[in-house]
């Protein structure tokens, strides 16, 4: 006798598999990280892969060609980067002088405003400092400890790159045969969707980031900034951070600014990095990536909230392309199909564009008929 589950027992089920999963992406980060990165970049080079094979070269060394490719574009980029970076460390003393200064002129502030001694203020400082110091060797151990985790994703990201290329048609026969011959079709069909948004969303990315980096260098360079390239370059990656980017890439330039500039030029800064984020927001980013990842602002924000909960730095730049991808899975299946209109925006409802939409919508009206 089949028994079926009451609603109670299935929120049950979910609930308690929700917070296992969340768990285990906690706890393993370490494991899971380079294998996120992998897939996605497995996804991008598959296509390179594929032109190397069509020319008669054999698969692993097609995959080992496609890896070393993009490990040369990643160097140029950490080369450029770090060549900008270099020219900025003669100034660093700069910097800290003009701190010292910023904070002596808030503490000349306070006592004027509120009246503050002298010893009081002092008090108030050398107890700020005590709990920084004492803070110090977590601090040292935790950054240690970080770059130990970026060495070895640096090294563990490329390895599992070229696995999943050389052995990919391996890894979707594991798929096809885990969901049976009468899925196989919808199985694929999801595969071949997932490679072909992750490729276009990367690709998208990618241009917007050139132009971001673009627009910002020529308003900076109107502004008068002296480190433009720099700033520029630095706002376009943070950038790719969904709506919390910005914020941190603006005041890093005004700091940044304020150590060689004056205030004018700190409120220039400010306004540039905006009103390029806004055109990015209004113009590039629904053109060049929208229309590759229709995901709303509310799923897009708890995404990047999580996933920095979860993995850090490296979770709030997974976590668009993963509900991307969860949200094609949802949409293929028809019991997970609310859960893919959640994660949807209202111009992809409005336009009706999407079948499996229709299709639940047909659905759910027949049912109440």
């Amino acid at each position: 006798m089949k028994t079926s589950l009451t609603f109670l027992q299935k929120l049950a089920y979910a609930l308690i598999s929700i917070c296992l999963i969340i768990l285990l992406l906690y706890y393993a980060q370490s494991f899971f990280i380079p294998l996120a990165f992998a897939a996605l970049f497995t996804l991008l080079l598959i296509s390179v892969a594929d032109i190397f094979e069509k020319w008669g070269i054999s698969r692993g060394i097609s995959a080992l060609i496609a890896v070393l490719l993009a490990i040369l574009v990643v160097l140029f980029v950490f080369y450029f980067i770090s060549s900008q970076i270099i020219s900025f460390r003669s100034d660093v003393p700069k910097v800290a002088q003009q701190l010292y200064i910023a904070v002596t002129d808030l503490e000349n502030w306070a006592q004027q405003r509120f009246h503050i001694s002298d010893q009081h203020l002092k008090k108030f400082i050398d107890s700020i400092t005590a709990q920084s110091m004492s803070s110090t060797s977590a601090i040292v151990g935790s950054t240690v400890s970080t770059l130990s985790n970026v060495l070895v994703y640096l090294v563990l990201i490329p390895i599992y790159t070229f696995l999943f290329l050389l052995y990919r048609h391996i890894i979707i026969g594991f798929f096809v045969k885990s969901f049976g011959n009468t899925h196989a079709l919808t199985v694929i069909n999801v595969l071949h969707r997932i490679r072909l948004m992750i490729k276009d969303y990367i690709f998208g990315l990618l241009i917007e980031l050139l132009i971001v980096a673009i627009l910002n260098y020529i308003g900076l360079l109107i502004v008068g900034v002296q480190y433009a390239i720099l700033l520029a370059v630095v706002a376009a990656i943070l950038n790719l951070i969904p709506y919390l980017g910005i914020y941190t890439a603006t005041l890093f330039g005004m700091l940044v600014t304020y150590t060689n500039n004056t205030p004018s030029a700190v409120l220039g800064v400010a306004i540039v990095m905006i009103a390029v984020h806004l055109i990015d927001s209004n113009f590039l980013l629904p053109k060049v990536v929208g229309s590759k990842v229709k995901i709303n602002a509310l799923a897009t924000i708890l995404g990047v909230v999580v996933g920095s909960l979860l993995w850090g730095i490296p979770g709030m730049f997974l976590a668009l392309p993963i509900l991307a991808i969860l949200k094609i899975i949802f949409d293929s299946v028809e019991s997970l199909e609310p859960w893919g209109y959640l994660l949807g925006d209202d111009s992809e409802t409005k336009s009706s564009k999407s079948a499996n939409r229709k299709n639940f919508f047909t659905k759910l009206l027949n049912r109440k008929k």
